[in-house]
């Protein structure tokens, strides 16, 4: 097998700098950080290390943009609307370009990067529809008839947003279009991995000529930026994807500083998916497939842990171990992959280690996969794999992986041994089932702590509904009118009518 390194177009800025107040401007640390293709393990660029100063520039300008610029003081929500209109169809006549720069930057297969560049001009052109319609209320005197009451929504300042890696530019759309609908300002660093579409987002958002400097900006590197960015007074809301550990010291960041501000975190998931009896088990095996194995399990949603009713058990499983294996894996602009590496060495270390506490010290069956995918093939790859017969408190069953993992639990016997089990998780993102009976439906739906739950599909995610988690997968709402209102505050006005 031979995978090829496929080179970045030739880009219409400069791809090491950051984007502050209008300006593409350098780190002032002097340092660069490498961005990797992972299909090859070879480097593709080096952008610049920004600097706690420069992060403070970026939310100086975003702050006088906000306070003092014409976006929310001048513009009325028609003007905002049309930006908005104007920046998806300035990525909608550019999405050549970015899907072959976010496949090349990921590893993402190429037909998997156009739906989400489908997504990201909806999402774009979604919330543009909002822009217009900030609503407030009228509110009846209650005990004194000279008083008049009425709400209003105004947007929540400026905003900084930290972005995961395994979807740079379709999450950069779930926060940013909803923010800068709403009013909102905005400093946005993007993971350090996959920085490459940000950077290009930047591009042509300051090609529309429609935002006042100073409304969007990008900083670049790692954990020192983002918690410059966290830290910084200035900020009045943070919205953050990422894993547990950093989304908790996140929120704990954000309540230590001179201003508490507000926060919305999308953390991880260990999400459970249900194969009752009365479903076409090859449909149901290619879905679980999908669910689990999609963006090679990068996903926090990802369906990992698999609970199989004990009567069609045996039945079921040869048909996901065919499923696993049918997918092919190759050169991700190739369109007939399916399936493309881990993003890093750092990442591809950790789920093979993963798959050896699975293998050694949680004692699962492997059931196909479990390996690297070739010996002397570059970059990040591994086998999509399966363990069967995995107890529900193993590790591998229990601890998020976010690779191409999935855990096939010991059969069960009813829903609600599932139910019960599922309660005890530390996770509350996503869970599906496939069966055909409408009480089992009513019982799971009603049932599990979650925040997305599918039946009979999976991964299915539109622009019109939120999604977000319980418990340890954090706290707020993306997509959705939900997501809107997240990033607008109400004030309530008293007015005495006899003065």
């Amino acid at each position: 097998m031979t995978i090829t390194a496929t080179a970045l177009p030739q880009l219409p800025f400069d791809r090491s700098l950051a984007y502050i107040n209008g300006r593409w401007v350098g780190g002032s640390t002097g340092q660069t950080r490498d961005v990797e293709n992972p299909a090859v393990g070879a480097v593709i660029a080096a952008v610049c290390e920004s600097s706690a100063g420069d992060v403070d520039a970026a939310v100086q300008a975003a702050h006088v943009a906000f306070h003092e610029g014409p976006w929310v003081n001048e513009y009325s929500g028609a003007q905002r609307r049309d930006a908005l209109l104007a920046l998806a169809t300035e990525i909608e006549q550019h999405r050549k370009e970015l899907e072959l720069i976010e496949s090349i930057n990921t590893g993402k297969p190429i037909v998997d990067v156009r739906v989400e560049l489908d997504d990201t001009v909806d999402l774009f052109r979604h919330f543009a529809g909002y822009a217009d319609k900030v609503e407030g209320r009228h509110i009846a005197a209650q005990t004194n008839a000279r008083l008049e009451g009425y709400t209003v929504k105004v947007p929540v300042g400026v905003v900084g947003f930290i972005n995961a890696f395994n979807y740079p530019l379709c999450l950069l759309a779930w926060k940013v279009a909803p923010a800068l609908a709403a009013g909102c300002t905005v400093v946005f660093k993007p993971g350090p991995q996959t920085p490459l579409t940000t950077q290009y987002f930047a591009h042509l958002l300051h090609e529309t000529e429609k935002f006042p400097k100073g409304v969007f900006n990008v900083v670049l590197g790692g954990a020192d930026v983002g918690q410059a960015l966290v830290d910084h007074d200035l900020i009045d809301k943070i919205g953050f994807t990422g894993s547990v550990a950093t989304g908790k010291h996140v929120i704990r960041s954000t309540a230590s500083t001179a201003s508490v501000r507000a926060t919305s975190v999308e953390l991880g998931g260990k999400s459970p998916g249900v194969v009752m009896p009365d479903v076409d088990l090859d449909r149901a095996a290619q879905l679980v497939v999908s669910g689990c194995m999609s963006n090679a399990g990068m996903n926090c949603n990802a369906l990992t842990r698999l609970w199989v009713h004990r009567s069609v058990y045996d039945a079921f499983v040869p048909r996901l171990k065919a499923a696993a294996e049918a997918l092919v894996m190759g050169t991700p602009q190739d369109e007939r992959t399916q399936m493309g590496p881990l993003i890093d060495r750092r990442q591809y270390e950790r789920v093979l280690e993963y798959i050896r506490i699975g293998r050694e010290e949680d004692r699962a069956h492997v059931l196909t996969g479990g390996q690297p995918l070739e010996q002397g093939i570059p970059g990040y790859w591994v086998q999509p794999t399966i363990f069967s017969n995995v107890a529900p408190t193993a590790r591998i069953a229990t601890e998020e992986i976010f690779g191409p993992v999935l855990s096939v639990l010991e059969p069960f016997d009813s829903l609600e041994e599932v139910i019960r089990a599922e309660r005890k998780s530390e996770f509350g993102l996503a869970a599906g089932i496939f069966t055909r009976s409408h009480s089992d439906i009513a019982r799971f739906t009603r049932g599990m702590r979650c925040g997305t739950i599918w039946v009979n599909n999976y991964n299915a995610l539109y622009s019109y509904l939120p999604f977000g988690g319980f418990r340890n997968s954090g706290f707020g709402r993306e997509l959705g009118y939900e997501s809107f209102d997240g990033y607008l505050a109400t004030k309530a006005i008293i007015d005495d009518v006899s003065f």
